[in-house]
């Protein structure tokens, strides 16, 4: 069972080590750190250690970052690719209808492909997670895209129930510290993985 209580605090327990965090979250490219730092953080997770860890080893930080991304941006694709599909068919549809129905035939296009690319984004966001740890663990991105055993973890109820801790509260408090120009948000989006990242790690061993 996670200790989400002691994930809550994890971001908190070094206020430096925090303010870096945010600072870098900010800046495009340059919150690949952030990212790194995060992985880590589900890495020393998974062995009980709930200590924030140093920032170092910055070009490591950087990699794992980036690949973190890859592995990302590689779990959206069928969803992406669906919604430019249903765009795209829509728009040709529209081409070859003809009279006032040309409207309502788009858009019944573009509507099914919505969903069904709605649908695959909301399995891809639900599995990365799975995924993104399979990686951390090996430090291998190979193991990220081993499906059957990423989906065995990820179909598990402590799995679940992590997951959906954690997106309440990562959309929450975005929306509470986005009042605050620029900072607000970057703010929230890396306490909230640190926070999620250390649930994970200290759940993934188990499943």
């Amino acid at each position: 069972m996670v200790d989400f209580e002691t994930a809550f605090k994890r971001p908190f327990t070094d206020i430096k080590k925090l303010v870096i965090g945010i600072v870098l979250q900010v800046i495009p490219i340059v919150n690949l750190l952030a990212l790194g730092y995060q992985l880590n953080c589900a890495r020393t997770a998974m062995s009980k250690d709930f200590k924030l860890p140093e920032w170092e080893d910055w070009s490591k930080l950087f990699v794992k970052g980036l690949l973190a991304m890859v592995i990302t941006v590689i779990y959206l694709l069928p969803a992406l690719i669906v919604l430019i599909a249903s765009v795209g068919m829509a728009f040709f549809t529209a081409l070859g209808a003809r009279g006032s129905n040309i409207i309502a035939i788009a858009m019944g296009s573009i509507g099914i492909g919505a969903l069904l690319g709605f649908l695959l984004m909301l399995l891809a966001a639900y599995v990365l997670p799975a995924a993104i740890l399979s990686y951390v663990r090996d430090d291998n991105v190979g193991s990220a895209f081993k499906f059957k055993a990423v989906s065995k973890r990820a179909f598990k109820v402590d799995y679940l129930v992590v997951w959906i801790v954690t997106t309440i509260y990562e959309i929450t408090l975005i929306a509470i510290l986005s009042v605050i120009p620029i900072m607000g948000s970057a703010a929230g989006a890396f306490i909230a993985s640190v926070t999620s990242m250390t649930a994970f790690g200290e759940v993934y061993p188990e499943l």
